[in-house]
């Protein structure tokens, strides 16, 4: 094997490896973005449902849609909000068989 030989093998590595690092990135990125959209939606459902002032001694379970009108974030399947004791939680499915819960007193 010639030196250019294998410095053309070292530049392809690295390249590869580059190319995957930063793929990895993206999705990473991707997924941090789309859940910052659901948690925020789910922040506002939860202080929607408490902006009533429920009593603590009732509790209920609602979609999400009941609460703040209006469609769900392009990567939420479903959302449910559950108040109880005067806290609300709320809970968004998305893609992929993840949920995001935000929980508030």
């Amino acid at each position: 094997m010639t030196p250019e030989m294998r410095a053309r093998s070292v530049r392809t590595f690295v390249t590869v490896l580059v190319v995957f690092f930063t793929l990895v990135g993206l999705v990473v990125a991707t997924l941090a973005w789309q859940g910052r959209g659901v948690r925020d939606y789910a922040a506002r459902v939860a202080q929607a449902a408490l902006a009533g002032k429920p009593s603590p001694n009732v509790g209920f379970t609602r979609p999400c849609g009941e609460v703040v009108p209006g469609p769900l974030p392009a990567q939420a399947q479903s959302c449910e909000v559950r108040v109880e004791g005067g806290a609300a939680r709320v809970t968004v499915e998305v893609q992929g068989g993840r949920a995001y819960v935000i929980q508030r007193p």
